[in-house]
């Protein structure tokens, strides 16, 4: 089924714009669906739900400002 699913509700840019581009590269079509108090809701198609979700447990915990995610900014892809 090619329906989205909502992957993140609690993380902002930048590391939301990282995180999209970085899905875009291992071929994981994502978009910005909606707003809750605290950030974008982020959707991925259902199919890729697994792989999309494996790739967030490798930064999770890293926080949404972070260095690392400087530079990158809003961007529907």
């Amino acid at each position: 089924m090619n329906t989205w699913v909502n992957f993140t509700r609690r993380t902002d840019d930048p590391k939301l714009a990282w995180m999209q581009n970085e899905l875009a590269k291992l071929g994981i079509e994502s978009r910005r669906y909606g707003h809750t108090l605290h950030a974008p809701i982020l959707q991925v198609r259902k199919k890729d739900w697994d792989r999309s979700m494996e790739f967030l447990y490798t930064i999770d915990n890293i926080p949404d400002d972070d260095e690392q995610f400087a530079g990158f900014e809003c961007a529907e892809l």
